[in-house]
């Protein structure tokens, strides 16, 4: 078996130029606004959370991590609904793991903020 609760433990202390990191902008205090994601932040934030386990260019780890470039689970959800995936991680016993290998939830570094996970995005998007 293997343990992957060393994944992600790199941190940003870089804080986010759009809008606070955790809580999304509105529009007139009404419907909140995902926050963009900056791509060139996001791969080196990728690279230091995520490359140990889905590869440096998100190509995958071969049984770890998923192959993040073909992904249709990142390309066919909105971004909020993949960061909050990332935000929760999958189980082990979860029946849609097919590698039986836990994805800690913030992909193992819990300093991650809203706005971090938004440029991972951001970048994830230009791979394809």
């Amino acid at each position: 078996m293997v343990s992957l609760s060393g994944c992600g433990k790199g941190s940003s202390s870089a804080q986010s130029t759009v809008g606070s990191a955790d809580v999304p902008a509105t529009t007139h205090g009404a419907v909140p606004i995902p926050p963009v994601g900056n791509a060139v932040r996001g791969k080196k934030l990728f690279a230091e959370n995520c490359a140990m386990c889905h590869g440096n260019h998100g190509q995958g780890v071969t049984l770890v991590g998923q192959d993040l470039q073909t992904s249709k689970f990142v390309f066919s959800r909105p971004a909020a609904k993949v960061v909050a995936f990332i935000k929760h991680g999958r189980s082990v016993t979860n029946p849609l793991n097919r590698r039986h290998i836990a994805m800690p939830p913030f992909g193992g570094n819990a300093n991650l903020t809203n706005q971090d996970l938004y440029d991972i995005m951001a970048y994830l998007r230009k791979l394809q």
